[in-house]
C-alpha cells in the first residue's frame, strides 16, 4: 500500500508505481518544523524541495517543509489514486521552540490546502506516535543498540573544549571537525566520568578513511570523502536526539523508500546514510533538488516576501493557484500549457522533466497565475468567495444578493487576488471628479463643452428622468442613453466619455451602463457598509450642481470644498 508522509526536511517515500513528483524547491512558503511561539512559522525553508517517481514503486512518503506544500498536494493525490496513505509526522524535537500552537497552524493550513492526512496527530494510524517529542523510547532504544555495538561512544567534552578544538582548526586551516578525543578513551576513563556525574552525548564513530556513494535521482553519483566529517552527535547531553539520528530512525520504521530534498543537504545525507549502514537498515534512494532562487538569484528568503502558506491566504491567494505556479518552478510538460488543475498535474508530472538548475520566483507570475484560477472557479463559488470577502472587509453589509451577483460579473477580468476585489469595488464606489477634472487626462473632455453635458445631466436627474431611467436597469439606462445623446446632439465617445467622467468621476474604468445601474442600486439601503465612503447618485448630482464650470474652463483650480464627498 502507498503512503504520503508529511515532515519537516525533505520528502520521503516508501512503494508506489509511478509516483508523480513536483518541481524542484518548488514551495518554500510553508514551515512544518513547530518553532517559535511568537509566530507560527520561525522561517521559511526555501532550501527543501520535493521532487519524486523513481522507476521501482514507492508506497510511504515523506515531504519536505514547506518548501512544498504543492508537491506535497501532488504526492498525496498520487498516493491516494493508487490505493496510498498520506501520513503526517510532526517533528518537533526542538523543545523550547515547538508549541501545540504552532503545531494547529501548521494543521489548519494544510487543511485549506486541501491536503487531508490518513495517518497523523488527531487521526492515529499503525506507524504512530506522529510526533518526534512522543518517540523519544524508541531513538534510546536505537541509539543504546549503537553504543553497545561500538559504533557510537560517549562523549565528555564542555562546550568550553568543542569551541577551543574549532578555533585550533580554523588556525590551522583545517575542517571544523571532532578530534576524537573520546573515541579512543578506556572504559575506565568513561566510568570514572560517569561516576562524577558528566553530562556527555553520543558520538557517531565515523571511518578515518574511505568514501562513500549514492546514487541520487537527480544528479546521478554523488560521493564523499569520509575523513573531512568527523565524529558526529546523535544523542544531546539532555537526552533529546539530534535531528539526522532520529529522522533516520523515522523513516526506518515507518518503512520510508526515498528522501527527496533540496542540493544543500547533501552533507544530511551524508550522516544519514552512515546512520542507516550502522543500523542495518535498508538504505533508501535520495534525489537533490535545485533551490528556488529571488530574482536576483540570490537564494529566496522572508526578506523577499511572504513567508508562510497563512500570509499567501490572508493576501488573496487560492490554494489552486499556488500549486500551480510552483509546481512550473523547475519543471513543465513540454508544451506551452502553463494552467493545471492539481489532477492534471498529477496526471502530467514525470521527474525527467526537472530542472537541475535553480528555478526564479516571479511574484507578478503568481499574481496573474492565481488570477487564472480565480477565473476559473464557478460563477457561484467565485460570487460567494468575493461576496464574503466584501462583507467582511467593511465594504458591503451583505455578502450576497443581485448587487453581489452583478458586480463581481463586472469586475472579475479586473482582479487577480481575492483583495484585489475590494480595491474594484472601493473604486466603482468612489467620485473622485476633482482629482479627476485637475488631470490635463481630462483636457479633451472639459474642452469638449463638458459644462453643457453636465447642466443636460443635471436637468434631467432633477426632472425624474435618470432615476426612472435607472430603475429599469441596464436596458431602461440605455434607452435614454441614446435619447440624451439624441437631444445633445452627441454620439459615441463624444457622448459617452463626458458621461462616464461626469457619473463616476472617472476616465476609465469597466463597463459604463452596467457601472451607473450598480451605483444607482448601491444607494438602495442595507447594500453599502457606512463605512465604505460611497458617494450615491444622488452626492454626485449634488457635486454637480456645486461645480464652478466657469472657473475650471478658464483653467482655475476648482474649489476642493466643492467636492470634499469625493476624496471620502
Amino acid at each position: 500500500m502507498a503512503s504520503l508522509v508529511f515532515n519537516t526536511p525533505w520528502l520521503r517515500v516508501r512503494s508506489l508505481p509511478e509516483l508523480a513528483l513536483l518541481s524542484s524547491d518548488a514551495v518554500n512558503l510553508l514551515h512544518f518544523t513547530l518553532h517559535d511561539e511568537a509566530s507560527q512559522w520561525s522561517r521559511v525553508h526555501h532550501h527543501r524541495a520535493v521532487t519524486v517517481a523513481p522507476s521501482e514503486s514507492v508506497s510511504r512518503l515523506l515531504p519536505p517543509v514547506i518548501s512544498t506544500w504543492v508537491e506535497q498536494g501532488l504526492l498525496f493525490s498520487t498516493t491516494s489514486s493508487q490505493g496510498g496513505k498520506f501520513v503526517l509526522r510532526i517533528e518537533d524535537t526542538d523543545l523550547e521552540r515547538s508549541t501545540r500552537e504552532s503545531e494547529a497552524a501548521v494543521l489548519q493550513d494544510l487543511s485549506w490546502l486541501g491536503l487531508d492526512w490518513d495517518e497523523g496527530p488527531e487521526v492515529g494510524g499503525e506507524f504512530g506516535p506522529y510526533r518526534q517529542s512522543e518517540r523519544n523510547a524508541l531513538y534510546k532504544q536505537y541509539a543504546e543498540k549503537l553504543l553497545e555495538s561500538g559504533q557510537v561512544y560517549r562523549c565528555f567534552c564542555s562546550s568550553e573544549e568543542l569551541v577551543k578544538m574549532k578555533e585550533i582548526a580554523k588556525l590551522k586551516q583545517l575542517p571544523p571537525v571532532y578530534t576524537g578525543k573520546w573515541a579512543t578513551a578506556s572504559d575506565a576513563e568513561v566510568e570514572q566520568e560517569l561516576e562524577k556525574g558528566t553530562p556527555f552525548t553520543y558520538r557517531f564513530r565515523v571511518p578515518k578513511e574511505g568514501s562513500l556513494k549514492i546514487n541520487d535521482l537527480i544528479r546521478g553519483e554523488v560521493s564523499w570523502n569520509l575523513d573531512t566529517l568527523g565524529d558526529f552527535v546523535v544523542m544531546r547531553s539532555n537526552g533529546q536526539p539530534v535531528y539526522n539520528f532520529c529522522v533516520t530512525v523515522d523513516d526506518a520504521t515507518m518503512a520510508i523508500s526515498h528522501v527527496i530534498r533540496a542540493e544543500e543537504h547533501l552533507p544530511n545525507t551524508l550522516r544519514q546514510a552512515l546512520i542507516y549502514k550502522a543500523l542495518e537498515f535498508p538504505m533508501p534512494q535520495f534525489a537533490h533538488v535545485s533551490l528556488i532562487l529571488a530574482p536576483d538569484r540570490s537564494k529566496l528568503s522572508k526578506r523577499h516576501g511572504a513567508t508562510s502558506v497563512g500570509q499567501y491566504r490572508e493576501m488573496g491567494f487560492l490554494p489552486q493557484g499556488m500549486v500551480n505556479y510552483l509546481a512550473l518552478l523547475g519543471w513543465g510538460d513540454g508544451t506551452e500549457n502553463e494552467f493545471f488543475t492539481l489532477e492534471q498535474l498529477v496526471e502530467k508530472f514525470s521527474i525527467e522533466r526537472v530542472n537541475k538548475s535553480g528555478a526564479i520566483f516571479d511574484s507578478t507570475k503568481l499574481r496573474w497565475m492565481n488570477g487564472l484560477h480565480l477565473k476559473a472557479l464557478p460563477a457561484e463559488k467565485l460570487t460567494k468567495l468575493v461576496g464574503e470577502r466584501w462583507k467582511s472587509a467593511g465594504i458591503l453589509s451583505e455578502s450576497e444578493g443581485s448587487f453581489v451577483d452583478e458586480a463581481v460579473e463586472l469586475l472579475k477580468d479586473g482582479i487577480d487576488l481575492v483583495t484585489d476585489s475590494d480595491t474594484a469595488l472601493l473604486n466603482l464606489l468612489s467620485y473622485p471628479l476633482h482629482a479627476t477634472l485637475a488631470s490635463s487626462e481630462a483636457n479633451p473632455a472639459v474642452e469638449d463643452k463638458l459644462h453643457e453635458v453636465a447642466a443636460s445631466l443635471v436637468a434631467a436627474y432633477d426632472s425624474g428622468e435618470i432615476p426612472s431611467a435607472l430603475a429599469e436597469g441596464q436596458s431602461g439606462w440605455q434607452k435614454w442613453v441614446k435619447a440624451f445623446g439624441k437631444s445633445t446632439k452627441r454620439k459615441g465617445k463624444s457622448l459617452f466619455m463626458p458621461l462616464r467622467v461626469l457619473l463616476t468621476g472617472k476616465l476609465h474604468g469597466p463597463e459604463m451602463a452596467t457601472s451607473i445601474v450598480l451605483i444607482h442600486k448601491a444607494g438602495s439601503p442595507g447594500i453599502v457598509a457606512p463605512q465604505a465612503g460611497f458617494v450615491s447618485m444622488e452626492e454626485r448630482f449634488k457635486i454637480l450642481r456645486e461645480m464652478d464650470w466657469e472657473a475650471l474652463n478658464k483653467g482655475e483650480s476648482v474649489p476642493l470644498e466643492s467636492t470634499a464627498a469625493a476624496s471620502t
